[in-house]
């Protein structure tokens, strides 16, 4: 199998050669390559350079079109600081409330014109270009609570969400899901262009949706019916493609990863905070599982053999080539981890079994 055929294999849950390795590895790529985050995160033939000589210089099964979370964001106008060689931060949103933003005329963005959409999508047909069939291909996605919040601030959404439901109150709640359907509109519009400019994966990455920063039952209000919505939406050209989907959010998610596996992602992106062995428990085998080594503490801060002996742990516990698994990291990569721990995490992959 060659990396593209096997990451496919594992994301299906089917026995690949080896164990594929996926670190997300959006800004260390520019590190690697030397390109400033500032150029990177706005020319797509930066970002696709650095992606290739990352790769060339780790072997890794996947390379990923990724920088910032606001590339969706600014086509519904947020306005967006871009630092020369770091990435870039939230200025102003478009909207000042919760009211505001349902009175005005939302129209879903549209990906090659609008933000910095076309610029991941540019990347993303040029990474496709150069590796053919080789290699798989990783296109980003801002999931739809996290996209929701940058409409008019993430502290007043969620205290909108907490007025809502402490005081039954019906309107208020209304309007947040009436914001929370428009944002799934737009990443489906957004995951339909990656899928059509090659890539192998289209991705719901919902940070915000943390149970560090909400509880179980506003994911299961707020969250989950939107997360479904887009992969309900997003999975019949994806597989027709030949690609498939995935869902990521921070932190410990035990409390909803069976209801994360019910949304219908071919894939669960797994943090460090979860072990992969209750993971695979608590998923019953329905998605396939990517993680877990911890992105700071371990390829960050790690060494070389720390980093080893526990991506061999990872992959023991997540039922290493049965199928249904991916070594990753639990999330981004940060960009200054030492090189030599994503080579001892490859290394380990290709040593395993």
């Amino acid at each position: 199998m060659n990396s593209r055929e096997r990451f496919l294999a594992a994301a299906r849950r089917r026995p690949p050669d080896r164990v594929p390795v996926a670190p997300y590895m959006g800004n260390f790529g520019a590190v690697q390559a030397g390109v400033p985050l500032g150029r990177y995160n706005t020319d797509p033939v930066a970002m696709a350079d650095a992606q290739t000589r990352a790769w060339e210089k780790l072997g890794q099964d996947v390379v990923v079109a990724q920088s910032d979370q606001y590339y969706i964001a600014q086509g519904f106008g947020c306005v967006i600081e871009q630092p020369a060689d770091a990435t870039p931060h939230l200025v102003r949103t478009p909207y000042a409330s919760l009211e505001e933003a349902c009175a005005a005329r939302l129209k879903v963005v549209d990906p090659n014109k609008d933000g910095r959409m076309a610029v991941y999508l540019e990347a993303i047909r040029l990474l496709r270009r150069r590796f053919g069939g080789e290699l798989a291909v990783r296109g980003p996605g801002t999931g739809p609570f996290s996209l929701a919040s940058y409409l008019y601030g993430t502290q007043d959404f969620l205290m909108d969400i907490a007025t809502a439901e402490a005081d039954q109150d019906g309107d208020r709640r209304r309007r947040l899901l009436e914001l929370m359907d428009y944002s799934s509109d737009c990443l489906i519009a957004f995951l339909k262009a990656v899928i059509e400019a090659g890539a192998d994966v289209a991705q719901a990455g919902d940070s915000l949706a943390s149970l560090d920063m909400i509880s179980p039952a506003i994911y299961e209000a707020y969250v989950w019916p939107f997360e479904k919505k887009v992969f309900d939406a997003v999975n019949p050209l994806a597989h027709a493609r030949g690609a498939v989907s995935l869902l990521h959010i921070c932190g410990d998610t035990r409390l909803i990863l069976p209801r994360m596996a019910e949304t219908g992602a071919d894939v669960l992106e797994i943090d460090h905070k979860v072990s992969l062995a209750e993971a695979r428990r608590l998923v019953g085998g329905r998605t396939a599982l990517m993680g877990n080594l911890d992105p700071s503490g371990l390829l960050l801060q790690g060494s070389p053999a720390e980093v080893e002996a526990a991506a061999r742990a990872a992959m023991r516990a997540g039922g290493g080539i049965e199928g249904g698994f991916i070594l990753g990291s639990g999330c981004e990569v940060p960009p200054k981890a030492p090189l030599e721990n994503l080579r001892a995490m490859v290394k380990a992959a290709g040593e395993f079994g």
